[in-house]
């Protein structure tokens, strides 16, 4: 009789968690510290306690410290960044829990910043809520809790796909990396905590390939404000980083010298991030004839902001200090200091649209998300791509307050599960259709269509400036990828992760695109020239979509704004 072993390795665990990151690993603690007993296995497609995001910045979290106003920073935040498109009452929950957060992070080893024995928090670049940080090593440290406790670790697998018993999430599939040896992973809970969709442009979310999200989206799973999955950067067109200039949306001039954040009135703008009014100004003056468009640095005021005053804080980073040092070398070989420096915009993407309740629990029972495959799904920040949310630190700050609420209710809920019984015929067609691309012997690359599918979400004019007619000539350009995918090849396993990889960042493509069809306005980071206007009358909405049929099917979910304390005059 025919056994799952004679497939692949068999692996049964309690609660498998998606990813090895700052969602995932403070996800495995709070599980194991909740209920010892629990079998707790971590699966990441790179290193647990190297990948993701959080080991590529600063270490910065947003806080709410004690000085803060809790109120005034919701008030500001609904108003002005996430625009009424907010879950209120999870956005106050998250903001009265960040401060100790922090302070729960220095309990399990992290290295944060202290003062006279307290969280020492500080402001950075003039921004007006509070931050704490954590050394660049902060994983290793939670790696290392995490296996104190007794969580087990899988490192170079890609989970692909999540199986069901029935309704129920049931553990998941995927095949090593290395040696593509397939995995069925057997479990009565899991969290995704895998990352979000950047489409492989931006360095910093380089490895968010989406494919948590679309496993979701596959098996069932509702998604929500997917429209706003387009975060472009400015960055300095000669050296491609980052401009180190707090707000600088507030010195743009054009190729006549003319200043546009004038014109626009562009300054004075609630967020720590740039917003979309900035990029669609540019690309006005762009099509205008007044392009490129220039950082003004005569007028650049500097910062107030920095890590404290002098002997405040009490704080020896090793990691970041090597960090920075290396950087400040790199300065030595950059272009000389100029008046002004030509800007161009970078695309991030940053979709993280699965939808989840406030204990990080998805539509379907046994699956929770947590971090960036749910930051836009949780409704946490509104109209705006998340992260970063329009707040500065606000991305590693969602994934550990994610995993805070995820991990005591997975534990609860987990105690009541009997083990799950997997069909055999239901594997064994997951994983041929996994394996496909190794078996063709002639088709297309998996580069070629990244490249082809970045060539639509990139430009500005389907991305930025929508209109009914650009986002259908968009879907139709995405219709014809996805077309094209059942002649992905691979020879290897690295070729086989890449192709999977780029079938989720086209499902992720076609939930921002038809999302952004459907919303009839304009919004936060959805802009549409035909609807130019926000319209709250009709349109104090989340559009939610989910898989139905083989087809994505969207509908529209009324936001409970009587229940909310901070309300729009209609």
């Amino acid at each position: 009789m025919a056994s799952l072993e004679d497939l692949g390795k068999v692996v049964s665990t309690d609660v498998l968690i998606v990813g090895g990151g700052i969602g995932g690993l403070p996800a495995a603690i709070k599980v194991k510290e909740t209920s010892p007993e629990l079998d707790v296995l971590l699966v990441d497609k790179a290193t647990i306690g190297w990948s993701g995001a959080a080991p590529k910045g600063g270490g910065v979290f947003w806080v709410i410290a004690p000085e803060d106003d809790l109120d005034t920073f919701v008030e500001v935040h609904v108003k002005g960044i996430g625009l009424y498109l907010e879950d209120q009452e999870l956005l106050y929950e998250f903001a009265r829990d960040t401060y100790g957060a922090v302070e729960q992070l220095a309990g399990w080893g992290v290295n944060v910043p202290k003062h006279d024995g307290k969280l020492a928090t500080y402001h950075i670049l003039d921004t007006r809520w509070s931050h704490a940080s954590a050394d660049m090593d902060m994983l290793l440290s939670l790696r290392a809790r995490a296996r104190k406790l007794g969580a087990k670790m899988l490192n170079k697998i890609q989970i692909v796909d999540l199986i069901k018993e029935g309704d129920r999430v049931a553990g998941a599939v995927g095949f090593n990396i290395v040696d593509n040896s397939f995995y069925i992973f057997q479990a009565k809970a899991v969290i995704l905590a895998s990352g979000g969709c950047h489409y492989k442009m931006e360095r910093m979310w380089f490895a968010g390939g989406g494919e948590g999200i679309a496993a979701a989206y596959r098996a069932g799973a509702e998604m929500r404000n997917a429209e706003f999955g387009n975060l472009h950067i400015f960055v300095l067109k000669d050296t491609g980083s980052e401009p180190r200039v707090p707000k600088a949306q507030d010195y743009l001039i054009n190729s006549t010298g003319e200043d546009i954040s004038e014109r626009y009135n562009l300054r004075g703008e609630p967020f720590d991030v740039p917003s979309l009014k900035p990029l669609v100004s540019m690309d006005k003056e762009v099509a205008e004839g007044r392009g490129p468009i220039y950082l003004d640095m005569t007028k650049v005021k500097p910062p107030s902001g920095g890590l404290g005053e002098p002997g405040r804080i009490d704080w020896y980073r090793p990691k970041f200090d090597s960090w920075r040092k290396r950087s400040e070398k790199l300065q030595k070989y950059m272009p000389p200091a100029s008046e002004k420096s030509e800007l161009s915009l970078r695309f991030g993407g940053a979709l993280s649209p699965v939808k989840v309740d406030h204990d990080m629990r998805t539509n379907l029972p046994g699956l929770w998300a947590i971090g960036d495959t749910s930051y836009m799904g949780s409704s946490l920040a509104g109209a705006i791509p998340a992260p970063p949310g329009g707040v500065r630190g606000s991305g590693l700050m969602n994934a550990v307050l994610g995993a805070m609420k995820a991990g005591p209710s997975v534990a609860r809920s987990t105690a009541e599960v009997v083990p799950p019984k997997v069909s055999y015929d239901m594997i064994k067609q997951l994983k041929e259709e996994i394996f496909a691309p190794m078996q063709r012997k002639n088709g297309i690359m998996s580069d070629d269509t990244l490249h082809a599918l970045q060539d639509i979400v990139n430009p500005l004019r389907y991305s930025v400036r929508r209109s009914k007619d650009r986002l259908e000539e968009a879907i139709t350009k995405l219709e014809k990828i996805q077309q094209e995918l059942p002649r992905l090849i691979a020879k290897d396993g690295h070729g086989l992760f890449k192709c999977h990889e780029v079938k989720s960042l086209t499902i992720c493509a076609e939930m921002t695109f038809r999302a952004a069809l459907a919303r009839t306005e304009s919004r936060g980071w959805h802009y549409r020239e035909d609807y130019p206007e926000r319209d709250d009358k009709n349109w104090l909405k989340w559009i939610t979509l989910k898989q139905d049929g083989g087809r994505m099917v969207l509908s529209t979910e009324p936001i409970p704004i009587e229940r909310y304390k901070v309300k729009p005059s209609l």
